[in-house]
């Protein structure tokens, strides 16, 4: 019974991922790395994945948007054919319209605070997701050991991979928001993901500990079944509820900007 249940909702995730990617093709974020974050927490988050995503993660159609811009080009030719008229001062009257509605349009941007937090530590979580993909396949053929333990060493190099993903994708995002040189962009990616990063691992090694030592301890729990992956997928949603909190705090600190 816990395997088809495994394989259902492990497959649920990989399916819901492939839908988020197809629509995100449609729907782009307008800040690019969480294209990538939505379709990595799809992987765990599965159907909570697709109703957060739905709730306060799509965008706007393309579409829409390419057709606006084009009638307004076209409404500029128009108007440039017109005789007589001072143009440069529609220019400047069409400039102000333009800047007034990015600014309501920024205003319209603004989201409830618990989706904000939500949305930052989904954003570290991706990176957490992406490094247990590959780190969890590569010691499953290359053993990593540390201090004798082989879930310890699989643990570290984990830890690894996600604080060098994670800070990476954060320091996507600030050089998005914010044009600042490479080095303090680093710097504060690091500082602004490490505590968070820290706080969703707790979480997942947390619920791993009870898997491996509790809930399986007497039967070894290989890493190419559906039910470690299911397991894994429960780990991720600790590790959320975990971070959840530290991305609230750190946000109201100032070292971590809401998204």
């Amino acid at each position: 019974m816990l395997n088809l249940i495994a394989v259902f909702l492990v497959c649920s995730g990989i399916g819901i991922a492939v839908h988020i990617a197809i629509d995100l093709t449609h729907r782009p974020q307008s800040m690019k790395i969480m294209n990538a974050v939505w379709i990595l927490s799809a992987l765990w988050g599965s159907y909570l994945a697709l109703w957060a995503y739905n709730k306060f993660g799509r965008s706007s159609p393309m579409k829409a948007e390419d057709d606006g811009m084009k009638m307004d080009m076209s409404g500029m030719k128009d108007m440039s054919n017109m005789k007589g008229m001072d143009m440069s001062g529609m220019k400047d009257n069409m400039e102000m319209d333009m800047a007034m509605q990015g600014e309501m349009s920024m205003q319209g941007m603004q989201r409830p605070y618990w989706q904000s937090v939500a949305l930052s530590a989904l954003h570290c979580g991706a990176g957490c997701t992406l490094a247990d993909i590959i780190g969890e396949w590569f010691t499953n053929y290359v053993p990593v050991t540390v201090a004798g333990s082989q879930l310890f060493g699989n643990w570290v190099l984990d830890f690894i991979l996600a604080l060098m993903i994670g800070v990476y994708f954060q320091f996507y995002a600030i050089r998005e928001m914010e044009k600042i040189s490479v080095g303090n962009a680093l710097a504060r990616a690091f500082k602004a993901d490490f505590f968070s990063l820290l706080s969703w691992q707790v979480g997942m090694y947390g619920w791993m500990a009870i898997v491996y030592f509790v809930l399986f301890i007497n039967e070894p729990l290989p890493k190419d079944t559906w039910i470690f992956w299911f397991m894994m997928q429960l780990a991720m949603l600790f590790g959320f509820f975990c971070a959840y909190p530290m991305n609230a705090l750190l946000i109201k600190l100032g070292i971590k900007k809401g998204m």
